[in-house]
């Protein structure tokens, strides 16, 4: 049971070791035998069957119950616990309003997310970068201020400088 076919030298067909001798029976490398003697070698479990795997199948199928007959005739493979019924209990009310707190603040950090994720996609959408909105956010306020006030006040255009800013205080302090 040599392979030829890769050249001079004979091998294992199992592990591909050299081997010292075309007619060895064993590979020295993997201890596979490479010759047969007439009749199959009788392995239990590869070139037999394994009686005695076979017998022990059985009987451990035997015991086993499913999970409707155990129910139905009140025996039950799963040990009990002998845990306490406080061990069943629902927690205490320290204990939920904690639970319903950390839920809150879950659910409201979420929120703040998605709305960061919503204003960035507009930024982005719009062309502004992050250095820009301050500058926007300051010609926000003061055409809201001069709507509250009653004049009409211009956006400056993109290039013009910034107007000097006023001592007035603000309105309704």
């Amino acid at each position: 049971m040599t392979d030829q076919t890769s050249g001079s030298e004979p091998r294992c067909p199992w592990c591909s070791a050299v081997l010292p001798d075309a007619a060895a029976t064993k590979c020295p490398g993997c201890g596979a035998q490479l010759t047969t003697t007439g009749a199959e070698p009788n392995l239990p479990g590869v070139t037999a069957l394994d009686a005695d795997a076979i017998l022990r199948a059985r009987s451990e199928a035997g015991r086993s119950r499913s999970g409707i007959l155990s129910f139905l005739t009140g025996t039950s493979d799963i040990p009990d616990s002998g845990g306490s019924p406080e061990a069943f209990a629902p927690p205490a009310d320290d204990v939920r309003r904690e639970m319903l707190r950390l839920e809150f603040a879950a659910a409201q950090a979420d929120a703040v997310a998605d709305a960061v994720a919503l204003k960035s996609d507009v930024l982005a959408e719009r062309g502004i970068h992050l250095d820009q909105l301050g500058a926007i956010e300051e010609q926000a306020e003061a055409a809201y201020e001069s709507e509250v006030e009653g004049r009409l006040v211009s956006p400056p255009p993109p290039d013009a400088p910034e107007p000097p800013a006023t001592t007035e205080p603000p309105a309704g302090s």
